[in-house]
């Protein structure tokens, strides 16, 4: 009996080892990703108006669907996949939200707030609401998103459109895939930012 101890004790302390390392010892990392505002946005065409424009930005609305931290791509008709090691670095509706906002500081101009309290009321000029309907990537690797927005003037009269951006990206390279969202976000923001300018040259 004390052999079978003393050959048993360090067996198992090899195979805990073994085991060890095979749960964690070669377990990949998880990238994450965050979607950045225009890079160049400072070369944009300034708006007409010489006044900054005031706008109230609302919570941006997307679907439950990508509502995760895991990035979502499409693999076929009715399916898609969540891919756990390639995050969003935060709250996909508040990084979006935040990117809308940057742009359209730079492109309308403007002063964007995300508060609807009585100071900005009084003085926005306009209000703001996107709610994006579709955003990631299909399998034959082209990003897409639809969005539908909302422009509440002063004066209440409102402005509805709905649009539908695409861009190359990729079936499995995700920083491709988050390059091409990128895309995507940006010319809905530049989309935006036009909209918004033709309304406030119109008043002035």
């Amino acid at each position: 009996m004390p052999i079978n101890r003393l050959v048993f004790a360090p067996l198992l302390s090899v195979l805990l080892l073994s085991l060890a390392s095979c749960l964690g010892g070669t377990s990949s990392s998880s990238q994450f990703y965050m979607l950045e505002p225009i890079s160049d946005a400072g070369q944009q065409s300034p708006a007409q108006t010489t006044d900054k424009q005031v706008i109230i930005l609302s919570p941006v609305r997307i679907p439950h669907y990508v509502d995760k931290p895991q990035i979502v791509t499409a693999t076929g008709k009715n399916a898609y996949q969540l891919s756990e090691l390639n995050r969003w670095a935060e709250s996909l509706d508040h990084n979006i939200g935040r990117v809308l906002a940057q742009n359209l500081t730079v492109l309308v101009p403007a002063e964007v707030f995300f508060s609807n309290n009585s100071t900005t009321a009084e003085r926005a000029n306009f209000r703001v609401s996107v709610n994006i309907l579709e955003f990631h990537a299909a399998p034959q690797g082209q990003a897409g998103l639809t969005a539908k927005w909302q422009i509440t003037q002063s004066d209440g009269v409102t402005v509805n459109r709905q649009a539908s951006y695409r861009a190359p990206a990729s079936s499995s390279d995700y920083r491709l895939i988050v390059e091409a969202l990128n895309d995507c976000l940006n010319r809905l923001s530049r989309d935006l930012a036009i909209e918004l300018q033709g309304l406030a040259n119109r008043k002035s």
